[in-house]
């Protein structure tokens, strides 16, 4: 098989494209991409453990943690103790990171909506499917 054929190195080029293109979209909004997602995945399933934002983010703790102090010094979070265990930090998104996550959505949305421009929903329907079905693999093997 051609490296251009295989399907890992596709994904890989695609995201990578992808990213380079939402860095440069987000930089008139003043949001980095590592702290887009933070802010989606806060939004819609938090307040969230750190574990779970991990997770969810696919960062590493390390790494989150470093994100989420720039973005709490900036208001965009807030970090507290869990009332069930103290020991664990909770995460959860503030009005001032609702607000930048809206505005930088609009921004996602109209560049996605370019870069799928030529797939139909059937299309989309099936790679979302596909990737799924990977994912579910991946995590039975521990990954």
């Amino acid at each position: 098989m051609e490296l251009e054929d295989h399907l890992f190195f596709l994904f890989t080029q695609v995201l990578y494209r992808r990213n380079r293109a939402l860095h440069e979209a987000m930089k008139p909004v003043g949001l980095l991409l590592t702290e887009y997602r933070v802010l989606s995945v806060t939004l819609r399933k938090g307040p969230l453990s750190m574990q779970d934002l991990a997770q969810w983010t696919a960062y590493e703790r390390t790494r989150l943690t470093h994100i989420l102090h720039a973005m709490e010094e900036r208001g965009w979070v807030l970090r507290s103790s869990s009332e069930d265990d103290r020991r664990t930090v909770m995460v959860q998104i503030t009005p001032a990171g609702t607000a930048l996550f809206r505005k930088a959505k609009r921004v996602v949305e109209k560049l996605t909506s370019a870069i799928m421009s030529d797939n139909s929903a059937k299309d989309v329907d099936l790679m979302r499917r596909a990737l799924r079905a990977m994912g579910s693999r991946l995590a039975e093997m521990g990954y």
